[in-house]
């Protein structure tokens, strides 16, 4: 019942942390690239990652945005009262982005206890939070046993927020890779 290509991805994301611990081993560290050895391949693999990280961070933050947009009553998409519309949605991108440059300014030392927060608070309700309640809401007609699977789901994906978030703030001051 599965799409052909579950299996073969599943295989390749299971594979990778043994082959990363054989290559590199006890100085993996949490972000790949900083596992490279020093030199002008290593900072160029950096220089790719971070332009790629640019480019994508529209693509990243655009469901956050969706969910903002929806909060305060703004239409994101659509052609109706399009100028409104931009113009708000504008201004929340561009004080979300704005906040998240300011807390990377002053947390320049614990950037990544700063990324891992954002990701525990932001990326694990978009991940496991909303899809089954949204799944709830436009299926409203599946069982009951399926709603209150969807709702274990969501209620498991609130613990794990809350769990990631915990455990963030309590080694806070350990710093971060």
């Amino acid at each position: 019942n599965q799409p052909q290509f579950y299996s073969p991805t599943r295989l390749i994301y299971q594979s990778r942390p043994p082959f990363l611990r054989a290559a590199f081993g006890d100085t993996v560290r949490t972000a790949l690239t900083a596992s490279l050895p020093p030199g002008s391949f290593a900072t160029s693999v950096q220089f790719a990652y971070s332009i790629a990280v640019i480019f994508t961070f529209p693509l990243q933050a655009f469901p956050a945005l969706e969910v903002a947009c929806h909060t305060t009553g703004q239409k994101a998409g659509g052609n109706e009262g399009l100028t409104a519309v931009v113009r708000n949605r504008d201004v929340i991108a561009s004080v979300a982005v704005c906040l998240l440059g300011v807390v990377a300014y002053f947390a320049i030392d614990y950037l990544g206890n700063v990324v891992s927060l954002l990701g525990s608070l932001v990326g694990i309700p978009i991940a496991l939070v909303f899809p089954p309640l949204m799944h709830n809401e436009l299926v409203r007609d599946s069982g009951r046993g399926r709603r209150l699977i969807n709702y274990a789901v969501a209620g498991l994906g609130v613990l794990a927020m809350g769990a990631a978030s915990f455990t963030t703030i309590v080694s806070w001051d350990k710093g971060a890779e």
